[in-house]
């Protein structure tokens, strides 16, 4: 009977050690993996396109433009559609703090999610997908002002989508207060072992400034995306 009983409890071992060696990764995990490869590329540079739009206060923008690391420094983003010349003040004003707000070496991929793996939390799984909440830490906001939704292709193994909004006012300055705010940024599924890259951003926010009211909001979509290699680095003369 003894010999039996060690017999069954070697077998259920030895099931379980099975299981656990067949079973699928844990959500968690296939996140940190995907945060790892944008990680990974997080120094690669592209150029791309940008159908861009934004409101503010019922003025409306729609441009593309086209940015380009090879140009030279304040000449890397051009107008395709339309000649700077031919913007109002206002226009003039909304595509400059677009491209004051928009950081494309930064960008592309999700590499800051790394800062917030350790604070996310599981809020939804199914066969397919992972969602996740965690707090968003800003220099341009407050402590507990601002929560991440972040949302896993589990079966391809990368981020899909990225939201974030307020959950209370907040004045990111003296003269402003954000009473509401939200942003999101999609991936587009990675190609081969690259790294998924931003497809599309769109942002609303409603507030005071200056003690005037506002509301704006923008979308964006990014095409043509192609990866920039570094420039070689000059020969050494090795004899030296």
């Amino acid at each position: 009977m003894l010999r039996l009983l060690r017999c069954v409890v070697c077998l259920f071992f030895f099931a379980a050690s099975a299981h656990a060696e067949d079973a699928p990764p844990q959500a968690i995990d296939i996140l940190a993996a995907a945060v790892a490869k944008a990680v990974e590329y997080s120094d690669a540079r592209y150029a791309f396109r940008v159908d861009f739009w934004s409101e503010q206060n019922g003025d409306e923008l729609a441009l593309k433009l086209s940015f380009d690391p090879r140009r030279a420094h304040g000449a890397q983003w051009s107008l395709l559609d339309v000649s700077i010349d031919d913007l109002s003040k206002d226009q003039n004003k909304a595509l400059k703090q677009f491209q004051k707000s928009e950081n494309p070496d930064e960008a592309m991929v999700y590499d800051t999610l790394e800062d917030a793996l350790g604070d996310v939390v599981l809020v939804e799984e199914t066969e397919a997908i992972a969602v996740f909440t965690a707090p968003v830490v800003s220099d341009d906001a407050p402590k507990d002002v601002l929560e991440m939704t972040v949302t896993l292709n589990k079966t391809e193994g990368y981020v899909s989508r990225i939201d974030v909004r307020s959950i209370k006012p907040f004045k990111p300055m003296p003269v402003v207060k954000i009473k509401s705010m939200t942003q999101s940024q999609s991936y587009a599924a990675p190609n081969g072992d690259a790294a998924a890259l931003l497809q599309a951003s769109q942002g609303a926010a409603n507030g005071k400034a200056m003690f005037k009211s506002f509301t704006t909001q923008s979308r964006q979509r990014y095409f043509d995306i192609e990866r920039i290699d570094p420039p070689a680095l000059p020969a050494t003369d090795s004899k030296k």
